[in-house]
């Protein structure tokens, strides 16, 4: 019998949630992990027998899974429960703007450590960050670990706004960095604080660079009434005879979108980031999910900001999405806990063009995984087989608390709930300082 070959990683004796094509789930299983990719997924005895990890986890009473995509995120936390109750439009324009303006490339930095830390300690590894100051967020996704798409929150109609050559700037300095964990795509903010000229150019720089966009669209039902009174047309078919939409290009929010313009991001094969819990928080309504699903439309998950939603908790996330879709409709059996599931991680990873790569636990792809604790009361018992539970635990039970280690390109960020490669508490102080610093500069309480 042939000695077990020697990798990097071996995760074993868990229940492991492949989100692969068939869905597998392997009651006790195992992932052997070497060069920060995964080289087998199977059963616990098979892989122990071939293979002998240099560091090997005990996944005893865990669930092991693909790491969370987090499709529409913020890095803020500085104005996190300041402006409570505001309305998304009044929010913006008296405090996150404002907020923006005064804030220096240090502040992003230790706004963006405070947030990774965050995500990574609840079970996300990707984000797609839409934010300022992309070289500080892209230090901050290099130190933390996290596996980072950036891009500006750009405009051009309204004071102190990041441009596209600030964007430009950062994708040439910054995209396809830390071994390809970092890469940076094109921003757009708010379409009423963007002119056509403005959209036109990022639609330019994004196909001349070959990389995509990632845009507000119809968010609240101010937002549309605007852009219909400036410019004749709600959002999406605005921006879509000015040729931004396509499958290159994620839009965040969708929660007022007409027939028209459902089948307008249907035809363009643009993606969705359905963030139900920010937009309930907001007051902005509940996005037609299930008219997107039936309509061919790629739908992943994202928490928007900690302003907007006050964590950002993907589990939390995955359990409202699939609610308010069966509150609404008055029907229990729409979006089941696996189809949540594929939205969290293999939807995600496939809108920011990445499903290749991560999204779900295969042979080949990067080793982005993590480890969730059900010995805990909450999580107990746990069922396989005809009266399995499991994934009904992850999406209606489970919260980023409940997640153990967190690893990103085979390097285990978190272990135990404890941050391996930041000091926690340095973070918080650091970026607790920067924000009361922030706030008192612009005056807003």
């Amino acid at each position: 019998m042939p000695e077990p070959r020697t990798i990097e990683l071996l995760i074993h004796s868990g229940i492991v949630v492949t989100m692969n094509p068939e869905r597998l789930i392997i009651e006790d299983g195992a992932v052997a992990i070497d060069q920060g990719r995964i080289t087998d997924v199977g059963d616990s005895k098979a892989l122990r027998s071939q293979y002998s990890g240099k560091k090997e986890i005990d996944a005893t009473h865990k669930i092991v899974m693909p790491g969370l995509v987090n499709l529409h995120f913020h890095a803020d936390n500085f104005s996190r429960g300041v402006g409570e109750h505001l309305g998304l439009e009044e929010w913006i324009d008296t405090i996150y703007y404002p907020m923006l303006a005064a804030m220096t490339p240090d502040d992003a930095y230790k706004t963006a450590m405070l947030a990774y830390s965050e995500v990574i300690k609840g079970g996300t590894t990707t984000v797609n960050d839409m934010y300022i100051k992309l070289p500080s967020l892209a230090d901050a996704a290099e130190k933390t670990g996290i596996r980072a798409v950036l891009s500006s929150e750009g405009a051009d109609l309204i004071p102190g706004q990041e441009t596209l050559e600030d964007n430009e700037r950062a994708f040439l300095e910054r995209n396809n960095t830390a071994g390809g964990r970092i890469l940076v795509v094109f921003g757009i903010e708010w379409i009423p604080v963007c002119s056509a000229e403005y959209i036109k150019k990022c639609r330019s720089l994004a196909d001349k660079y070959g990389v995509g966009v990632h845009v507000h669209l119809n968010e609240s039902k101010g937002e549309v009434q605007l852009c219909k009174e400036k410019y004749g047309k709600p959002p999406v078919e605005f921006v879509n005879d000015l040729g931004l939409l396509g499958p290159d290009v994620v839009a965040a929010h969708c929660v007022w979108l007409s027939d028209p313009e459902i089948e307008l991001i249907a035809k363009t094969g643009t993606h969705i980031s359905h963030n139900p819990v920010s937009n309930a928080k907001l007051g902005n309504g509940v996005a037609r999910t299930i008219d997107y699903l039936k309509a061919g439309i790629n739908v992943g998950l994202g928490t928007d900001d900690a302003p907007c939603n006050n964590n950002n908790d993907m589990f939390e996330v995955m359990k409202y999405a699939s609610l308010f879709q069966k509150a609404i409709h008055t029907d229990a059996s729409l979006l089941p806990s696996w189809q949540i599931l594929e939205m969290a991680t293999i939807n995600g990873a496939r809108a920011l063009g990445l499903d290749k790569q991560i999204g779900s636990l295969e042979a080949g792809k990067k080793a982005d995984v993590i480890l969730v604790d059900t010995w805990t009361p909450a999580l107990t018992p746990v069922f396989h087989g005809k009266n399995s539970n499991v994934l009904p635990h992850l999406v209606y039970v489970a919260h980023g608390d409940n997640v153990d280690t967190t690893i990103v390109d085979g390097r285990i960020l978190m272990e135990g709930r404890k941050l391996l490669t930041v000091d926690e508490n340095q973070v918080i102080e650091e970026a607790t300082r920067a924000a009361h610093k922030v706030i008192q500069a612009r005056k807003i309480k």
